[in-house]
């Protein structure tokens, strides 16, 4: 995902209090990837006379959905309850595998230390003779009565668990002396868990947590992550605060058990979970556990999975509570989740982690955050992106990621593009020249753990089928819950056909809010009642790094508009070079596209979607970027009617004589052509194609002029624009004000009444752009339901002679800086706190739970990436 990734970055030319600003101008949250699921497709065959080189599998999209953790209502609520509530409603399976607990010891938990494997039933008879097992009353003497029968709070209560565990680990080392315990067990209650952001909102119970090493320095030189505490006590953060890098196995206990208080058990160790994963980038997986009474269930969380056990009781089955506590108090750090290949390096100036991490044999520093709001979310693929310096001294930029396990690795992808390119006539030259606008991988491969390539299946679960399991719901239904309940995530989405049978186990959204709530009701409490194993397919996923050589900012950051239509125009460049080896992109967005100042051209990213446009069995799915996404992607099918026909320039952008030997239509399945009597079903189904490509930069042209002025210009009428915005960058899928937009004629000449004055020459342009467009659209459709005629494909020169590239134009807009909206509206009502940040009331109207300044450091600390998930 690396392009949504330079979109927020950490210290950019705008203050970060600039950035924060700017969502409370609208309401439109950041931009935000949507992926519905793909069917299994046959291979497809290349548009050339060669196939390109990549797996069967390789056309596959992972299923992936628009999270709740993305969503404006997440990132600004206060309180705990409503991100538990959003988190459990719009990133976590309604249904998840209930496994048993010899499985769950068997393929999940660290494995037993060699010299303990024959020794637990002789670790169990020492606890009895030495009196931590009541014999007596068949029960642990640390809980003289079941927890539900206690007066004490449970915090106090389940002390005695710690007891318990203590007593283990001292039996187990008198039995074998050389052992190093490495996780003692903490019940602390309800306390924050900080991180480097500051205090955050996780609160378990209890947990397990790596003991602190005599040296803080590792082997490598490098400062052990378990030296942290010691390393960072900023501001009155003492050394006895706990921190989010260090703890594992996060706990949530309740006295009673009944099925309110497991479901709130439930939602709170899911958060914590997903807290360890989303703030520690040195994490590949977590385990928890829940006791109500004496109802014990463990679980376990990765990207791609979520699982619990069958419940056992801690009270009578000590065995299995000894078993337990021996693997999690002398098993490594791997096995307890950590990734060696990732460590904690110093802390930066800006009191933040900087980390040491290994690609391809070679190391880098990190050096700033551009992106990890994707890793929010727990299931998923967490990408990750870093500015990073290498050992001799340069800048690059490394991107992290678990990818679905029938993805190729994007360096591949980039390869598989580059030698169908090749097979075109001048493939070479077009080759070279495509390469000039794509990011260059100097580095990449499978992250590799204990000799193996990271997987989450194979490594983590031992390759177990989690499908194998029991399907249960992961929030008990009660029987005040109404099946017709929605949440809202803050981002109102219709129902996505693509994953109303989705697999439980899956990122796949089985749900969508329909509530325009900016704050969600209740959690969602009901799941069928079967599943169909049959259809069930999980995601594994597998660790996969690739460094970039080129440092560029997306076109969020750039803040001359020539150069924006510049950067844009190299992309149009490449998309023909792209679409004439039978390629599409599939998303193109503002966080994809970039100005790369040291090369003073446009660079493209995120090939990770691209796939040969030659499918014609299946419809294609919707993928990329809601915001920027055409309006046939949005809906999945084809609008447009025949127009009266528009001169268009298909010659090559090079200034080449036209290469037709092997254009996209030369290589397309022979379709019916009869009357236009083809019913509905057997009509060609849609499919992403060029025009959906040039399509996503008009729109991204168009973000850019509706979220920014002029520095030395403000909008005339910022309410009319406010209302414009909120139409066509809600996040919805199906929007139809999008369409409606881009038919219109009149949409971009009302615009210039409440768009900045200045922007009236690049509205002309986009005109223009717009009007090639649908007419491209029309005369393509034309045919329809029968075929597409894919000779109208090619606009790419007509747009960059007629719009991105017109000299007439460029001149005067080299003289347009942009700002972002926030920041003329802070001038504009002379708004003078000191931070800089809009007083309370300049964030009233249109935010999206902003309520205070206070509260929002407070959620949110200072740091970069919290700014970054709110920024847009």
């Amino acid at each position: 995902m690396f392009p949504a990734t330079l979109a927020h970055t950490a210290h950019s030319e705008e203050s970060e209090s600039d950035r924060a600003a700017a969502l409370t101008q609208v309401t439109a949250s950041r931009p935000t990837r949507f992926h519905t699921p793909e069917p299994t497709e046959p291979p497809q065959p290349s548009l050339l006379s060669q196939p390109p080189s990549y797996p069967k599998s390789f056309s596959h999209t992972p299923a992936t959905k628009l999270r709740g953790t993305s969503s404006g209502a997440y990132l600004t609520a206060s309180k705990i309850e409503t991100k538990r509530t959003i988190l459990l409603s719009g990133d976590v399976p309604r249904m998840i595998p209930e496994i048993s607990v010899d499985s769950y010891f068997e393929r999940v938990l660290p494995p037993l230390a060699p010299a303990l494997t024959n020794h637990v039933d002789t670790i169990l008879n020492a606890l009895e003779r030495k009196g931590v097992v009541d014999v007596d009353r068949d029960r642990w003497a640390a809980f003289p009565l079941d927890p539900a029968e206690a007066t004490e709070h449970e915090s106090v209560v389940f002390q005695g668990l710690t007891t318990i565990f203590n007593a283990v680990v001292d039996i187990a080392k008198e039995i074998e002396s050389t052992l190093e315990q490495t996780f003692c067990f903490l019940v602390t209650g309800p306390v924050p868990v900080y991180s480097d952001r500051g205090a955050g909102d996780s609160q378990p119970d209890g947990f397990n947590k790596i003991i602190f090493t005599s040296s803080p320095v590792k082997e490598d030189g490098s400062v052990a992550s378990s030296a942290l505490q010691e390393q960072q006590s900023i501001g009155s953060r003492s050394a006895k605060n706990h921190f989010v890098y260090d703890i594992v196995n996060p706990q949530q206990f309740k006295l009673q058990e009944d099925t309110s208080r497991t479901n709130d058990d439930v939602a709170k160790l899911c958060y914590d979970m997903t807290q360890i994963l989303a703030l520690d980038p040195c994490r590949r997986f977590t385990f928890g556990t829940t006791i109500e009474n004496c109802t014990t269930r463990l679980w376990f969380l990765s990207h791609a999975t979520l699982l619990k056990t069958a419940p056992f009781d801690f009270m009578k089955d000590r065995r299995r509570l000894v078993r337990l506590f021996l693997s999690l108090a002398f098993a490594s750090s791997a096995n307890m989740g950590w990734d060696p290949t990732i460590t904690f390096d110093h802390m930066g100036n800006d009191d933040r982690r900087q980390y040491k991490i290994e690609v391809d044999g070679k190391y880098y520093i990190t050096l700033r955050v551009l992106s990890d709001f994707a890793a929010d979310s727990p299931l998923g693929r967490a990408t990750r992106v870093w500015k990073v310096i290498n050992d001799e001294g340069n800048i690059h930029v490394l991107k992290d990621v678990w990818l679905d396990h029938s993805r190729m690795e994007e360096h591949k992808i980039r390869e598989a593009i580059l030698e169908d390119v090749q097979r075109l006539k001048n493939g070479q030259r077009y080759a070279e020249v495509l390469k000039n606008y794509m990011f260059t991988p100097i580095a990449y491969g499978k992250v590799h753990v204990g000799g193996l390539a990271d997987d989450t299946t194979d490594v983590m679960l031992g390759g177990y089928n989690v499908v194998e399991g029991d399907m249960v719901p992961l929030i008990t239904p009660t029987p005040a819950a109404n099946k017709n309940t929605t949440g809202s995530m803050g981002m109102r989405t219709p129902a996505d056909r693509d994953s109303l049978h989705s697999h439980p186990l899956s990122d796949v959204d089985e749900h969508s809010p329909n509530s325009s709530s900016q704050t969600p009701r209740r959690t969602i409490l009901f799941a069928p009642d079967k599943v169909d194993k049959n259809k069930l397919t999980h995601h594994r996923r597998y660790h996969y790094r690739v460094v970039f050589k080129e440092y560029a900012k997306t076109i969020y950051e750039e803040r001359g508009l020539d150069n924006i239509f510049r950067a844009l125009a190299e992309v149009v460049k490449a998309l023909w070079i792209l679409h004439k080896a039978g390629w599409v992109h599939r998303d193109i967005s503002g966080g994809n596209v970039y100005w790369y100042q040291e090369g003073q051209t446009g660079l493209i990213g995120d090939f990770e979607y691209a796939k040969v446009g030659t499918d014609r069995g299946r419809h294609d799915v919707r993928t990329g970027t809601p915001f920027f996404m055409a309006a046939e992607t949005l809906h999945r099918k084809y609008l447009f009617e025949e127009d009266e026909p528009l001169s268009i320039d298909e010659a090559d952008p090079f200034e080449d004589p036209p290469d037709f030997d092997k254009t996209w239509a030369d290589n397309q399945p022979v379709m019916n052509s009869t009357a236009c009597t083809t019913p509905l079903e057997d009509a060609v189904p849609f499919h992403h194609n060029p025009l959906h490509d040039l399509e996503s930069v008009w729109w991204i042209i168009i973000y850019i002029l509706f979220f920014n002025d002029h520095e030395e210009s403000l909008s005339p009428a910022p309410e009319a624009r406010q209302h414009q915005m909120e139409r066509l960058f809600d996040g919805q899928l199906e929007n139809m004000a999008r369409f409606t937009f881009l038919k219109d004629p009149h949409g971009l000449r009302e615009a210039k009444q409440y768009l900045c004055s200045n922007f009236c020459d690049a509205l002309d342009l986009l005109e223009n752009f717009r009007t090639y467009l649908k007419t491209a659209y029309r005369k393509s459709e034309k045919t329809y339901p029968q075929e597409i005629d894919h000779t109208h494909f090619f606009i790419h020169n007509s747009l960059l002679k007629s719009v991105l590239q017109n000299p007439a134009y460029m001149e005067r807009l080299s003289s347009i800086k942009l700002v972002p909206v926030k920041v003329t509206a802070l001038k504009r009502k002379d708004d003078t706190e000191q931070d800089g940040r809009p007083s309370k009331r300049s964030r009233i109207s249109h935010s999206t739970g902003l309520k205070s300044n206070a509260n929002f450091r407070q959620r949110n600390g200072t740091s970069s990436r919290s700014v970054h998930r709110l920024a847009l």
